[in-house]
C-alpha cells in the first residue's frame, strides 16, 4: 500500500470513528442502550475505539471553532454535515474528548448517558462532568484555551503532545543505557543500541509521530539530558532535511547529533553540584567535554564520520570562540554548524543549573543577537525559516 493510500485509509478511519460517534448519541436519544439498534452502533463504535487502542495509549477528539480534529487528522468535511452537533458540544465545553487504554464498554455507554442531557439542556454541563471524572476513569473531557503558541497546531490538544511525551521517556530510557558507565570506547552492543535509537527517531520524525512543532513550540522545560540529546538529534534531522542533505549524511548527522554530548557521561559522569551552583572543577570539565567525547567516538569500531566531529566541534562559534579553545581559527563541518544551533535551542529551553528555561520568542531573540558570531547566519535564518514554516503548517492545511 503506497503512503497516499494508507493516509486516505487513516483519513476515513477517523471520519468513521467521528460519524459513530455522533450516530451512537443519536440512536440512544431515541431508544434505550438494550435495543437491538442502539448496542449494534454503539458496539461498532466501541470496536473501533478498542482497535485504534490495541496499538496506541489513547484516542484524543478535538472539536474546536466548528472544526473537527481526530487524532492527527483534521475533517473538515464534517465541518458543515455535524455543524449544529459541535454548537451543542461547544455550549457544555466540551471540545477535547480523549479514550485511554483501558475503557471498558459499559464506561463509554455510561459517559455517553450522562453527556446526552447535557446537549438538550447545557446548564452546569461542566459541574456534572466534573463530578462523573471518578466514574469514568478512562474518559477525559475538557474545553481547551488556544491561545497565541497553542494556535500553532492542533495536534497539541489531539493527544499529540502526550504521545511525544511517552514517545520520549520511552527512548531516554535507550540513551541512559547508552549513555551508562561509559569508559574508553563504546561496546558493539552500544553502537548497535546508538543506531537503532537514531534509526527511530528519523522514522519517528518522518511519519510524524515525533513532531518537530511539538519539539519546538512544546518543548518541556524538563532539563534531562537523555531527552535533550533527542531532541537535538531529531531537530537536526529537520533542519538538514530543509536543506536537502543527502540521506547518507542526513544518516549520520542524526547519529553524530545524538551523541555530541557523550563526553559528559564518561565515568564518573559530569554533574552539577547539589546547590545548584557550578564549581570551578565542573565548569572545566564541561569544557572538555567535546574533547572526551570526541576521543570516544574516535576510539570506537563502527562510528560515522561526523559523529567525532559533532562532538568535539558542537561548542564552536561561527567566529572562532567557543570552546575548547582553539590555537586557531578551524573550519568548521557542515553538521556540527547545524548541531551548534540545535543544541543550543534546546538547552535555552530547558532549565539549567544556571537559570530557567526561556520563552520561545526570547531563546529565538537571543539566538539573533549572536548570529554572525556565534552562529551561522545564513543556517540560523533558515532555522528561523523551519520554526516559522512550523507554526504556519496548520494554515496551509486548512
Amino acid at each position: 500500500m503506497g503512503e497516499q493510500e494508507e493516509k486516505e485509509k487513516l483519513h476515513a478511519f477517523h471520519r468513521d470513528l467521528c460519524i459513530g460517534f455522533v450516530g451512537s448519541l443519536r440512536s440512544l436519544s431515541l431508544y434505550p442502550p438494550e435495543h437491538p439498534e442502539t448496542r449494534k452502533k454503539l458496539q461498532d463504535f466501541f470496536r473501533k475505539i478498542d482497535e485504534h487502542l490495541s496499538y496506541r495509549s489513547s484516542l484524543a477528539m478535538l472539536f474546536v471553532d466548528g472544526e473537527v480534529v481526530v487524532e492527527n487528522t483534521r475533517l473538515p468535511e464534517l465541518s458543515s454535515s455535524l455543524g449544529k452537533f459541535l454548537q451543542r458540544l461547544e455550549q457544555v465545553h466540551l471540545q477535547r474528548l480523549v479514550f485511554q487504554k483501558g475503557v471498558l464498554f459499559e464506561e463509554f455507554v455510561q459517559f455517553l448517558q450522562i453527556l446526552l442531557p447535557l446537549l438538550k439542556n447545557p446548564a452546569g454541563a461542566e459541574l456534572v462532568l466534573a463530578e462523573a471524572k471518578e466514574r469514568l476513569p478512562h474518559i477525559l473531557v475538557s474545553s481547551v484555551q488556544l491561545d497565541a503558541v497553542s494556535q500553532v497546531s492542533y495536534e497539541d490538544f489531539s493527544g499529540a503532545l502526550q504521545e511525544v511525551r511517552q514517545s520520549l521517556l520511552s527512548l531516554s530510557g535507550q540513551m541512559k543505557e547508552l549513555f551508562s558507565g561509559v569508559v574508553g570506547t563504546l561496546p558493539v552492543t552500544k553502537v548497535a543500541l546508538a543506531r537503532q535509537i537514531a534509526e527511530t527517531i528519523h522514522k519517528m520524525v518522518m511519519a510524524e509521530e515525533l513532531p518537530i512543532k511539538v519539539l519546538i513550540y512544546r518543548r518541556n522545560p524538563d532539563p534531562d539530558p537523555y531527552q535533550h540529546a533527542i531532541h537535538v538529534s531529531a531537530v537536526s534531522m529537520a533542519l538538514a532535511q530543509r536543506l536537502k542533505v543527502h540521506r547518507p549524511v542526513l544518516d549520520e548527522l542524526c547519529f553524530g547529533a545524538l551523541l555530541h554530548d557523550i563526553g559528559l557521561f564518561v565515568s564518573p559522569p559530569i554533574a552539577a553540584s547539589a546547590s545548584g551552583a557550578i564549581t570551578l572543577d565542573e565548569k572545566k570539565k564541561r569544557w572538555e567535554h567535546p574533547i572526551r567525547g570526541a576521543e570516544i567516538l574516535l576510539s570506537t569500531r563502527g562510528i560515522p564520520d561526523l559523529a567525532p566531529l559533532i562532538a568535539y566541534e558542537h561548542h564552536f562559534h561561527y567566529d572562532g570562540g567557543g570552546y575548547p579553545e582553539q590555537k586557531q581559527r578551524r573550519q568548521l563541518n557542515f553538521a556540527s554548524l547545524i548541531v551548534s544551533i540545535t543544541n543550543t535551542y534546546d538547552d535555552l529551553r530547558r532549565n539549567r543549573p544556571e537559570r530557567a528555561a526561556l520563552p520561545l520568542t526570547d531563546a529565538l531573540n537571543w539566538m539573533d543577537a549572536r548570529q554572525g558570531k556565534e552562529f551561522h547566519p545564513l543556517l540560523l535564518k533558515q532555522f528561523r525559516a523551519m520554526v516559522k514554516a512550523q507554526a504556519l503548517e496548520k494554515n496551509k492545511s486548512a
